[in-house]
């Protein structure tokens, strides 16, 4: 078990020497002493607390008086011991504390060594090295120092009580309190001055303990930073010739798409241009089926005078019957006339072969014209249908054509962009690289902290 939290309830590594406890009380005690010259306590090398002691006006003749007070503290020990602690416990976190790291007997054996002690009247280097290893122990323990300085109040509450019980002169109990107070103040500047020095130590440490880790996460995400740095780095720079070569590739795109642009409108001028020879084609055939109709036309008005003549020669080969007759019945006399209506029968004959040649040549010439007919409008369908699909064409080209010049200006503002995003890439890159040389130097930084 380890020794009380509170000051003057540790354990003290040295005991005073027996006094004999019989000793007049304060009055008797104060006639028999013989009055000194007062001159302030001082410590070789305490400069500071020397300083303290001149400062609350701790003299000689103070720890004189304590010394003759000390025969009533011992007198009245059980009283002030028992006091104490029944405040004291009537805290439930101090009791916990107590019972934790000791024993009540225990503790108030050492208490009654310890206020004891402080009657001695002996300010000195072994009295000041106590008061360090109190608060060392109450740092230890967990006590927080209001706690210290509310059981001080209560011990110096319960010396005036007894101060006042062993004093029967007021100028005595007000200098005796004050003696008493001066020394506990001393007490509780020596121990809480300590107390804040380890507070100070601690934090320190806490302070070298959260800095020396702080440097090192700080190391290792330097380090994860240079080698991420790096690896996007070497990630950007290949993003930068991967988007070069994309560059290159959207170039030769470009290139091509104006050229097939070119290529398309030539086409269009092309199709345009046969679409105006198709019309031409078609106006003709147009023109040329108007005069085959023509034709055919003339072949019918000529099978019909063929027909005449046919008709005539018929007649007049009849009418050269009747005159070979008629002459024939003349004799001697219708000889002449029968000559020469042989002649006007032979001519007719042949004028009736020569009309059947040209009737068969004008019904050959007709099946002529009108297989020219058949053919004339099979061309004009061809030449109609061909110029409708020579509209549909030139439409589908004037389509291709703009969506050629879009694609084109598209393809162009995508490279102009593709060569901004190449710019923002290498500048992402150079960034990089700083980042990497900074935290390089972040990580030297903060080495040297």
């Amino acid at each position: 078990m380890g020794k009380c939290p509170f000051s003057f309830m540790h354990a003290i590594t040295s005991r005073n020497n027996n006094e004999d406890s019989h000793t007049p009380n304060l009055i008797e005690h104060k006639h028999q002493t013989k009055r000194t010259e007062d001159f302030f306590h001082t410590l070789e090398g305490y400069d500071e607390l020397n300083e303290q002691m001149r400062m609350i006006d701790l003299s000689e003749s103070d720890l004189n008086l304590l010394r003759r007070v000390k025969p009533s503290v011992e007198k009245n020990i059980d009283y002030i011991i028992d006091q104490f602690y029944n405040s004291v416990l009537g805290v439930d976190k101090l009791e916990a504390i107590i019972l934790e790291h000791s024993s009540i007997e225990r503790l108030k054996t050492t208490l009654r060594e310890h206020i004891i002690e402080i009657f001695d009247g002996k300010v000195d280097e072994e009295y000041i090295a106590k008061r360090m290893k109190i608060a060392n122990i109450h740092k230890r323990v967990g006590l927080e120092p209001k706690w210290y300085l509310s059981a001080f109040q209560n011990l110096q509450n319960v010396f005036i009580q007894v101060i006042y019980n062993e004093t029967h002169d007021d100028n005595t109990r007000l200098h005796v309190v004050k003696t008493v107070t001066k020394l506990l103040n001393l007490e509780q500047q020596l121990v809480l001055e300590e107390y804040e020095k380890e507070n100070v130590k601690e934090k320190e440490q806490q302070y070298l303990l959260v800095k020396n880790e702080l440097k090192q996460k700080i190391a290792e995400f330097s380090s994860e930073l240079i080698d991420f740095s790096i690896d996007t780095n070497a990630a950007v720079k290949q993003l930068v010739a991967s988007s070069n070569e994309v560059s290159r590739t959207f170039q030769r795109t470009a290139t091509s798409a104006v050229e097939s642009q070119g290529l398309a409108t030539d086409g269009h001028e092309h199709l345009d241009s046969l679409t105006g020879q198709i019309n031409l084609i078609y106006q003709s055939t147009s023109e040329m089926e108007h005069s085959v109709h023509e034709l055919s036309n003339s072949s019918k008005q000529i099978q019909k005078i063929v027909n005449s003549v046919k008709d005539i020669a018929d007649q007049t080969k009849i009418l050269s019957l009747n005159a070979t007759i008629e002459a024939a019945r003349a004799g001697v006399h219708g000889r002449g006339f029968s000559v020469v209506a042989q002649e006007v029968s032979r001519l007719a004959e042949d004028t009736k072969n020569t009309v059947i040649q040209i009737v068969e040549l004008t019904y050959k010439s007709g099946s002529l014209t009108q297989q020219v007919v058949e053919e004339i409008r099979k061309v004009q369908e061809l030449t109609k249908s061909g110029r409708y699909q020579s509209v549909e064409t030139s439409l589908l080209f004037s389509e291709i054509v703009e969506a050629m010049r879009s694609s084109t200006q598209e393809i162009v503002i995508v490279e102009e962009e593709i060569r901004t995003l190449i710019q923002t890439i290498e500048g992402i890159g150079s960034a990089t690289a700083q980042t990497a040389e900074s935290a390089e130097i972040f990580k030297s930084a903060t080495a040297n902290l």
